[in-house]
């Protein structure tokens, strides 16, 4: 009965890939239609904003930024704020449906790999079952049994395990923006009573870091719910996407206007910190979750190793 095992449990495990990749194309299909939506949104926006600037300043977007780098203090005419608000919401936009497009493409080519298990296992699987009924054994049966039931755990561990590594991902960034926030919060502070020079560059260099890395959490956050798209979380608790998208938007949208005013820095620090708690409670749930399957997993493998030693 070696081969009928051994061939048995490796197509087991390449139908549960298969059936995680199809979840998971079907979350990312969805994404990318969202996406790709806000990107033609948000071209457009991108376009008729340089348009005011061009035809107000005569300059294009290269200047933009250089100039923008190179004089943060400076206050900026409210047209090429827009438009240099409008340009990183696309770039942003814009660099997700390409994240999400190479994922669809990566799970396709894999899906296309695994086209054959389906009907390989369905047809090993009742020579197996035509095999037992010949030995006529309820002890065989059992063992089959009970073979499937270890497979199967040991699958969702795996899938577990995969949406946890992207949930610590997801974490230590969303971790780091509070850290950046917080350290540009407390300067803020300082500065409303110092007006330092020192303080306020510190300051910026925070909240660009913090900037840095929100469009990077973005990322992880989208993989992060692909990867949840397979696992069946028995809780309220999820990842909001949607919000934390409206967050890194209106961070864009607000923190260069004026700053100045610290509770803008506040807002930002406290829509950080409620991204980081919804990521660490989705994270212990999973925990929770691989924990008991592989509990049950060993508590099955101790009773196959008994049948096995009886028999």
């Amino acid at each position: 009965m070696t081969y009928f095992d051994e061939k048995l449990k490796e197509l087991h495990r390449q139908r549960a890939q298969k059936k995680r990749l199809e979840a998971q194309l079907q979350e990312l299909a969805q994404q990318e239609n969202e996406v790709a939506k806000k990107v033609a949104e948000l071209a457009e926006v991108k376009k008729k904003e340089q348009m005011d600037v061009d035809k107000l300043e005569g300059k294009n977007i290269k200047v933009l930024f250089f100039t923008l780098a190179g004089s943060i203090d400076e206050k900026l005419s409210k047209e090429r704020q827009e438009a240099y608000t409008a340009t990183m919401k696309y770039d942003a936009a814009f660099s997700d449906l390409r994240g999400i497009q190479a994922d669809i493409s990566y799970c396709k080519d894999e899906l296309a790999k695994l086209s054959d298990c389906e009907a390989e296992y369905q047809h090993l699987y009742e020579q197996k079952k035509n095999s037992l009924k010949m030995e006529a054994t309820r002890k065989a049966n059992d063992i089959m049994l009970m073979e499937k039931d270890i497979s199967s755990l040991g699958n969702e561990i795996v899938e577990l395990e995969e949406a946890l590594d992207a949930g610590y991902r997801a974490f230590d960034l969303a971790d780091n923006i509070v850290t950046e926030l917080e350290e540009a919060d407390k300067l803020a502070e300082w500065d409303t009573f110092m007006d330092s020079m020192l303080i306020d560059m510190q300051k910026h260099e925070h909240l660009n870091s913090a900037q840095d890395m929100i469009a990077d959490l973005r990322n992880e956050l989208r993989r992060f719910k692909t990867e949840l798209a397979d696992v069946q979380i028995d809780s309220d608790i999820q990842i909001e996407m949607d919000d934390f998208s409206k967050f890194a938007d209106w961070f864009f949208d607000n923190i260069f206007t004026d700053w100045d005013i610290k509770e803008k820095i506040e807002n930002s620090l406290a829509q950080a910190q409620n991204t980081r708690e919804q990521i660490t409670s989705t994270i212990h749930v999973l925990k929770d979750m691989r924990d008991e399957r592989m509990r049950n997993r060993a508590q099955i493998q101790e009773q196959l190793e008994e049948a096995v030693v009886e028999g």
